[in-house]
């Protein structure tokens, strides 16, 4: 909830009455959106902390209870505001503008100066407070579902971008120049969380209207008895029953509201028939429905003077769930700033040229990663094709991606890269290429010991085999392989020409640069 200061019944139903449930159901997170206070209120933000105070005294006196759920204060969860700077990167101008409370609050606030990128992008903002904390569902009433839309479009442009990608099942072709890929479900940055209804009714106010503190129309939480009677009575029938001999109609009350949602159901019958027959007066609706609020809210109000009386448990509390949620945060921010180019460690980054003959062998050991050699091929490649670009291509040879499978140099060469696994019998790896031409190969022969060898082979080595191939097959893909005899590796392609040599060409990315 926003901070604008004492919390009133509308908020109470609206809200905080179905947080108080839940809390006991699911794991929670309920924060007071100082930030999003200042999306309006940047020009003078003095009440604000005040405000925060007054929210946090009546989630507490409401409920919500922080040993059953995590109850902090926005601004001192750092990760919000650095999720919504990462959103703010990929998400449409368009998609900001076409919210629908934008251009209306704008109306509605004339007097304010909103015409600032933290009033467009507070959806983003609130896009963060949801998706941080990846979760199963957000509960909201029916007039809030296309705000936690927005946040699931953001939330999947976001995967799109940087989550992990999988071959799409039964698209094996290990001759494909491009492989088919999808998102991986099971490796999803971002959860797309379901909207959770919660009954969310409109309480009026006293003047019958909507109730909110901007009108003057609203009961407090923290109202005292007198006050919350008071108010009831002054509150508009409706324009019903012009002398109280008239009949009147309960279901289009404010008062009769008030009634459905705090009076017992006996009191509740009691005033509808006595509204419909003419039998009791409108004060005395008005007193019976002052009083099953004033019932209500009283231990709530017995809560809240205990709080005001030692207010080191609020901050405590607040505190102790700002520490919690940063936890719960930075779990997710860790594997998004990675994802993203931004993580705070050295990994991706090559410090200098080359190996030594024991670094080298360390690096190519993928005893680690001995799950990917049963996978699917097509999987498999592509996971050889990844380990190979993060750890082995040195950083003068830097490729980008043309085709699943073809990468371009720097000077603009094209490179086939493809991997495959030792065959049974041993010192033998199989491929296989579409006919189409390229300036370097890249041999990446994984065998039985784990230990993976990369041959890089530039064209002029292949380049007659090749196109003879090419032109005696066609369309076909052109099968070669690797052989491995007494530590001699060799390429063989399907003619009757002699085997080519590789010795000499593992680890040697001269020919890409």
């Amino acid at each position: 909830m926003r901070p604008t200061g004492k919390l009133h019944l509308g908020n109470y139903m609206g809200a905080l009455y179905n947080w108080v449930k839940l809390q006991h159901e699911y794991e929670c997170y309920f924060f007071i959106a100082d930030y999003h206070a200042l999306t309006t209120e940047y020009m003078d933000p003095s009440r604000i902390k005040q405000s925060v105070y007054e929210v946090a005294l009546d989630f507490f006196s409401a409920g919500l209870d922080p040993k059953l759920c995590t109850v902090f204060i926005q601004s001192h969860v750092p990760q919000h505001a650095e999720l919504h700077l990462l959103f703010s990167m990929i998400t449409p101008l368009s998609w900001l503008e076409r919210v629908p409370t934008y251009k209306d609050q704008q109306e509605q606030l004339r007097e304010k100066d909103l015409a600032t990128y933290g009033f467009l992008g507070y959806p983003l903002l609130q896009s963060a407070d949801i998706l941080l904390y990846r979760p199963d569902f957000v509960p909201v009433g029916q007039d809030q579902v296309a705000h936690v839309e927005l946040t699931r479009e953001v939330g999947r442009r976001f995967n799109h971008f940087y989550s992990p990608k999988r071959v799409v099942p039964g698209a094996h072709d290990p001759t494909a120049m491009s492989i088919p890929m999808e998102l991986d479900p099971e490796r999803l940055l971002l959860k797309d969380p379901e909207v959770l209804l919660t009954p969310s009714p409109k309480l009026p106010g006293t003047d019958g209207r909507k109730m909110s503190k901007s009108y003057g129309n609203s009961i407090l939480l923290s109202d005292v008895p007198g006050d919350v009677l008071s108010k009831m009575l002054s509150m508009s029938n409706g324009g019903q029953r012009p002398t109280q001999n008239d009949p009147g109609d309960p279901e289009i009350c404010p008062v009769g509201d008030m009634h459905r949602l705090f009076s017992s159901d006996h009191i509740d019958s009691h005033i509808r028939n006595g509204c419909r027959t003419a039998a009791i007066r409108c004060d005395q609706c008005k007193e019976m429905a002052g009083n099953s609020i004033n019932v209500h809210l009283l231990p709530i109000r017995e809560r809240r003077e205990k709080l005001e009386a030692n207010p080191d448990i609020v901050w405590n509390a607040l505190d102790e769930g700002a520490e919690r949620a940063r936890a719960r945060c930075e779990e997710t921010m860790i594997s998004l700033r990675a994802a993203t180019g931004l993580s705070r460690d050295r990994s991706g980054v090559r410090e200098r040229k080359g190996f030594s003959s024991r670094e080298q062998a360390s690096v190519r050991d993928l005893s680690r990663q001995s799950a990917w050699w049963n996978i699917e091929p097509t999987t498999m490649i592509r996971n050889l094709q990844e380990f190979w670009r993060s750890n082995l291509l040195p950083e003068e040879a830097r490729v980008r991606p043309d085709a699943d499978s073809v990468f371009v140099t720097r000077s603009g060469k094209r490179a086939f890269v493809t991997a495959a696994c030792e065959v049974q019998e041993g010192g033998e790896w199989l491929f296989g290429a579409k006919p189409k031409s390229y300036e370097v190969l890249v041999l990446l022969c994984w065998g039985a010991d784990m230990s993976l060898h990369d041959f890089v082979v530039p064209q002029k080595l292949y380049v007659a085999r090749w196109t003879a191939y090419k032109k005696a097959h066609k369309n076909e893909a052109i099968p070669f392989w690797v052989t491995k005899q007494e530590n001699q590796y060799q390429l063989h392609f399907k003619d009757d020409g002699p085997p080519i040599p590789l010795d000499g060409l593992e680890a040697q990315y001269g020919p890409m640069q």
